[in-house]
């Protein structure tokens, strides 16, 4: 998700093709997969830019990119026979701030403490530690919940981040009323 890093290793001659594209194209557009291998990548769909930050072609039996995840976009069309789409940047929800105190903040920071996640080191952290940017929280769980992709899609799509933070907040309080 926006506001974090990533890491994609691949080989052979179409992953190579799509890097050398993105090089030359400033990124690549980043799609959402879930664990039964459904994508997003229909048209209006929500999909990230990813600046390649760097390009390891040798060290190992892969190549190896670090990318830098910086904007949303959404899929303006699709080449389904060469496994290609466009997208245009689209910018999602207005910046607005959790305090610390809040339910999703606390449970948050108390994962990341608790399991060190990988993923959620790579996110850039917010600067304050009383208020945090709700975008970024929300994302944050998005990405470390497993919630369907096509749920995800349509909390993206919401205008605002008011449906995201009521979803996730009662997500939260039904597994709290678990322990």
């Amino acid at each position: 998700m926006p506001m974090s890093n990533g890491d994609i290793k691949g080989k052979g001659y179409h992953f190579t093709h799509t890097v050398t594209d993105g090089l030359r194209a400033g990124g690549l557009w980043l799609v959402m997969q879930d664990d039964s291998g459904q994508t997003a990548g229909n048209s209006g769909d929500i999909i990230m830019f990813a600046a390649i930050e760097d390009v390891d072609w040798l060290s190992g039996s892969q190549i190896q990119l670090k990318l830098a995840i910086r904007h949303w976009g959404k899929v303006t069309s699709t080449g389904i026979q060469h496994q290609q789409l466009e997208g245009q940047v689209y910018p999602l929800w207005q910046d607005s701030y959790l305090p610390s105190d809040d339910v999703l903040v606390m449970r948050l920071i108390q994962c990341t403490n608790e399991f060190h996640n990988s993923e959620l080191s790579n996110a850039t952290a917010p600067l304050s530690t009383t208020h945090f940017n709700t975008n970024w929280i929300c994302w944050r769980w998005l990405e470390i919940l497993p919630i369907p992709l096509d749920k995800k899609q349509r909390l993206l799509k919401y205008p605002t981040s008011k449906l995201c933070l009521r979803y996730l907040k009662k997500i939260i309080r039904q597994s709290d009323r678990i322990k």
